[in-house]
C-alpha cells in the first residue's frame, strides 16, 4: 500500500546524491526522526543493517536491490508488516531528479498505513531538502 512518493529536482549531481545515500549512519542529519541507522557490511544488495527512529524500538533493515548512482530499494521490518522504501534519481538536461517511495506491505499494512500516513506524508518532502542541502555541500 503506497504512502508517499515525492520528487525534486536539484543541482546536486547523481555523485553528490549517492554520497549521501551511502553515508548511512548520517542518515539522522537529514532525516530528523532517525536516532541511528547502520548496516553491517558493504552498501550494496543483501547488506543487513538496523535502524532506530525516535520513540520507536530498533528495526531490522536489509537492503534489497543497489544500483549505484539510480536507486536503492529498503526494507524494514515492522510487526506483521514492512516498510518498503524506493530513492531513485536520474539525470535530466541540467537537474537531477530524486524520487522517495514508501510503501507498507503485510497483514498489518492497513493498520501501519493510518499510523504512518499522514505523518509520513508530511515529513518526506522536508527530508528530501535536507538531505539535498547535504547533497549539494559535499
Amino acid at each position: 500500500m503506497l504512502i508517499v512518493e515525492h520528487t525534486v529536482e536539484t543541482t546536486a549531481t547523481p555523485v553528490q546524491i549517492w554520497r549521501v545515500w551511502q553515508d548511512v549512519e548520517n542518515w539522522k542529519t537529514w532525516d530528523q526522526e532517525i536516532e541511528l541507522s547502520q548496516i553491517d557490511g558493504p552498501f550494496q544488495a543483501g547488506t543487513a543493517g538496523h535502524t532506530k527512529f525516535v520513540g520507536t524500538p530498533l528495526f531490522k533493515t536489509l537492503l534489497i536491490r543497489v544500483e549505484p548512482l539510480k536507486l536503492v530499494v529498503q526494507e524494514t521490518y515492522l510487526s506483521f508488516a514492512k516498510v518498503v522504501s524506493y530513492q531513485s534519481m536520474h539525470q535530466g538536461a541540467d537537474k537531477t531528479h530524486v524520487t522517495f517511495r514508501v510503501e507498507v506491505r503485510g497483514p498489518l499494512s492497513l493498520f501501519y498505513y493510518f499510523i504512518l500516513g499522514r505523518f509520513t506524508k508530511k515529513k518526506i518532502p522536508l527530508e528530501m531538502e535536507e538531505m539535498v542541502k547535504r547533497a549539494l555541500k559535499i
